[in-house]
């Protein structure tokens, strides 16, 4: 089964060290994806941080996700340990100041279907509902950094 690669990217009138500290905080993740996000493990060096796991229950699926790699205000890493049809899946994200009032969200995930024939239809739905989320991520930033 191919490796499947999704990229995407999201400007936002926000500074990126607003944008980490909400696409880290794994409990209030539900805000901009669908689902129910819950951290049933704290991490290290901050809660949200490596060795961090948050449960995400999107109605069909109740996932596991497991941050790997985390450098406050610059980058997460994250791979699914559990409850998915995928036998590896990965997600990067990036943070870049762009200028002083503007900065660029960088995801990409990689994953591999559990079953062939599945990787098109995988990657439809999760392009749709990261692009989602990124939207909504911006919008709340904005909103959020422009009323501070």
């Amino acid at each position: 089964m191919g490796i499947h690669t999704i990229t995407l990217e999201q400007t936002a009138k926000a500074p990126k060290k607003l944008l980490f500290q909400l696409l880290s905080d794994h409990q209030n993740l539900g805000r901009f994806f669908d689902g129910k996000y819950r951290l049933i493990k704290a991490g290290k060096p901050e809660q949200n941080g490596i060795g961090a796991v948050r449960e995400v229950d999107s109605g069909p699926f109740t996932i596991q996700e497991q941050i790997i790699d985390y450098k406050e205000n610059e980058h997460l890493h994250y791979k699914i340990i559990q409850g998915v049809p995928v036998n590896e899946h990965g997600g990067w994200i990036k943070f870049t100041s762009l200028n002083a009032d503007q900065s660029l969200i960088h995801y990409r995930i990689k994953f591999s279907p559990k079953f062939m024939g599945t990787g098109w239809i995988l990657r439809y739905l999760f392009e749709v509902k990261l692009k989602k989320a990124l939207s909504n991520v911006a919008e709340y930033s904005e909103t959020t950094w422009n009323k501070e």
